[in-house]
């Protein structure tokens, strides 16, 4: 399966900017252990947001009515309780190049959100986090502790901190052609797996 990259992402949540935002939550149904879905509403449309944190399938995006079937996982129901009456106001990147977005809810469009609900589409390390207004940790779809991870602790009334800062050189479009040359040159082996060595951020 083709993973979703930092194009793909960026091109998914400039279309739910464009054609869904603000959007009323309606419902909040999770369809499977690593997938749940937002019902939105806006003045001329209703649909269904994707948010899965599958290890192998991450990704968000609007897609089709779950099914019709009993709810019994606890994440969508903290999440329905606490997106009551609000909207869908904001889709924010947390740094250039990571896969980590910022969805936040309001009362209405003007005002600060309520909720944020953060979602690290990261391969395996793939989460969802929703946190309130001062950033503390509410909910998550995996709790990662001390054991699990020295770098960063994911648990329920903990500080929300965002993805661990990419390391290395990042594409910018003000680079020359010829340092552009010059960095994948050093690399052997084939064009494509030059430039996803020399740059970080990027994807085969």
């Amino acid at each position: 399966m083709q993973p979703v990259d930092i194009t793909t992402l960026r091109a998914v949540c400039n279309e739910l900017t464009a054609q869904w935002l603000p959007a009323r939550c309606d419902q909040v149904v999770q369809r499977d252990p690593s997938t749940i879905c937002l019902g939105l509403r806006t003045f001329d449309r209703r649909g269904w947001l994707t948010i899965s944190w599958h290890p192998q399938a991450a990704r968000i995006h609007v897609g089709a009515a779950p099914p019709k079937r009993p709810d019994t996982f606890t994440f969508s129901q903290q999440l329905k309780h606490q997106f009551s009456g609000l909207a869908l106001t904001r889709i924010e990147f947390l740094a250039p190049w990571d896969r980590a977005v910022d969805l936040q809810f309001a009362r209405r469009p003007d005002e600060p959100a309520e909720w944020h609900l953060y979602v690290e589409i990261m391969g395996k390390y793939s989460n969802v986090l929703l946190t309130n207004a001062r950033q503390e940790i509410v909910t998550a779809a995996h709790q990662v502790n001390e054991r699990q991870s020295s770098v960063r602790t994911i648990r329920t009334g903990g500080d929300y901190k965002p993805p661990p800062a990419i390391i290395g050189t990042l594409p910018r479009l003000s680079e020359s052609f010829t340092d552009w040359q010059e960095r994948i040159s050093l690399v052997p082996g084939k064009l494509s797996k030059m430039m996803v060595k020399s740059y970080s951020g990027v994807s085969t």
